[in-house]
């Protein structure tokens, strides 16, 4: 870990119908600079009332407006899951109803494409059985996954999971059943999917609080192959460093970092951190910010925000408040995390960053690969040169170090590059190259999500191997190379 670093969070000052101190909400962001508050319990923990409301937040004007959706609205509860599934359109799933009772398994579907005083909340058509009666899960959507994990059914915490594709119908939940290590059963923990690194495209849980009433610390991710397989992957942890057991927590993912904010022990005293695990690195770093559990938290590019909760001063009353944490202020002078804030200014860093002008005008040279479908058949035209820079420090003209290379010339290139782009370790085996093809594909296919051109998520030496191996594919493959137009329909038009 890093040495104390004080870093203030700043409270945001909301106006309009702001909502009620609450605990066991949810607030899921769902695009056009808009967030979903739903459910949760008002009133401190020795008399509380869980209720059913649906409150919208702008972040541009910091303003809430109560919205009443029409259709089958949920009932009221709390420790459910949500998540955004598209634009304007989110799920809910599960959650306490209080005096031990749990709403009913339904899955809901609450849609705002036309406007917030159109809002309609409707239940999804599921077809055979679900996941069951629980609270303290986890949910998230995975496209075009939706999947739920663990969570107690109100007789004992589970470590099930089950999943339910959106892009066919019938709709049917399906439960996952893993041969390999599994996570220990767990309610109150959280999970949150990753879309960069070793770790991109994989659902990754931490913590919760365990069987024997217990906190957990331990870090999973749930990762699906391309023959259909799904498993769990433990994730590993440097001998000298780990994160605090937590509970009742949020964790949320900055390009391939995890943040875990607020959180609690069985130890009210216990002080608990923020803690950022880099998957790219397997370490751990603590900054002392904000302790709170029982909270909302929600990410806006480099903006982490919680609202509701309890803290630490009084753990039996409710806030109301929003604080603000900005990740690109709390990683300065960490230079493994700060390269994981957009655009960001490493002093630290050995390597030569490119700033956006550059890369953009570079980006805009690369490779022109386009399909033509005509007469049936399907080719693909790709260019014969490619650009390669390269970059030895920052006393290096970017410009100058760019240079035209033959696709055919590329491994010869590499080998002039020096020592210092070698890899670190072996990736030429074929289970390796066919593990970075898993990871690189799903990447390519996010562009729906790609946002200004930032950092790379892949290291020069893995796009070496890439190249290798479409250069490798070409040679023994050369009739044509099939291309496939896939169409994304959505499920949630009623």
């Amino acid at each position: 870990t890093w040495g104390i670093v004080t870093c203030q969070m700043d409270i945001i000052k909301t106006v309009g119908e702001v909502p009620h101190a609450r605990f066991g909400h949810t607030i899921t962001y769902i695009g056009q600079n808009k967030a979903v508050l739903f459910g949760g319990a008002i009133g401190d923990t020795g008399r509380y009332s869980i209720i059913s409301e649906t409150f919208l937040f702008d972040l541009g004007s910091l303003k809430w407006k109560k919205i009443e959706p029409t259709g089958s609205v949920p009932s009221q509860r709390a420790a459910h899951g949500a998540a955004s599934v598209e634009s304007l359109q989110m799920v809910v799933f599960g959650g306490a109803t209080g005096g031990g009772g749990l709403t009913s398994d339904d899955l809901y579907l609450l849609d705002l494409r036309d406007g917030e005083d159109k809002a309609r909340w409707m239940i999804v058509p599921v077809v055979g059985g679900t996941p069951g009666k629980r609270y303290g899960h986890s949910l998230v959507f995975s496209k075009p996954f939706i999947i739920v994990f663990g969570g107690n059914t109100g007789n004992e915490p589970v470590n099930d999971t089950w999943i339910l594709n959106v892009e066919r119908s019938p709709y049917t939940w399906q439960r996952l059943n893993t041969n390999e290590e599994l996570p220990a059963v767990r309610v109150y923990h959280s999970a949150a999917l990753c879309n960069q690194g070793a770790a991109s495209g994989m659902m990754v849980v931490f913590g919760g609080r365990t069987s024997d009433s217990s906190a957990l610390n331990d870090t999973w991710g749930l990762r699906k192959h391309r023959d259909g397989r799904w498993d769990w992957v433990k994730a590993p942890y440097k001998a000298s460093e780990s994160p605090m057991a937590r509970y009742q927590h949020a964790t949320l993912f900055i390009g391939p970092a995890m943040i875990v904010v607020g959180g609690r022990t069985n130890n009210m005293n216990d002080f608990l951190q923020t803690d950022v695990y880099n998957t790219e690195t397997s370490e751990w770093t603590s900054f002392p910010t904000v302790a709170r559990f029982r909270h909302a938290s929600w990410m806006i590019d480099t903006i982490v925000y919680l609202h509701g909760g309890f803290e630490p001063e009084l753990p039996n009353v409710p806030v109301e408040s929003i604080k603000r944490l900005d990740l690109a202020r709390l990683f300065q002078g960490n230079p493994k995390l700060i390269r994981f804030i957009p655009n960001a200014t490493i002093h630290q860093a050995t390597s030569y960053q490119m700033n956006q002008m550059e890369l953009e005008n570079i980006s805009s040279k690369t490779l022109d690969v386009r399909s033509k479908i005509q007469n049936n058949s399907k080719t693909i035209r790709l260019a014969n040169q490619a650009l390669v820079a390269t970059m030895y420090g920052p006393e290096v003209d970017a410009k100058r170090q760019v240079k035209k290379v033959e696709i055919a010339k590329l491994p010869e290139e590499a080998k002039k590059l020096g020592v210092g782009f070698q890899m670190g370790h072996s990736v030429g085996n074929s289970e390796d190259v066919a593990a970075l093809i898993d990871i690189f594909i799903p990447e390519l296919l996010r562009v729906r999500d790609w946002q200004q051109l930032g950092r790379f998520p892949f290291k020069r030496e893995e796009v070496l191997v890439l190249c290798r191996e479409t250069i490798r594919l070409f040679e023994s493959e050369p009739t044509a190379v099939s291309y496939t137009h896939l169409t994304l329909p959505t499920i949630y038009s009623v």
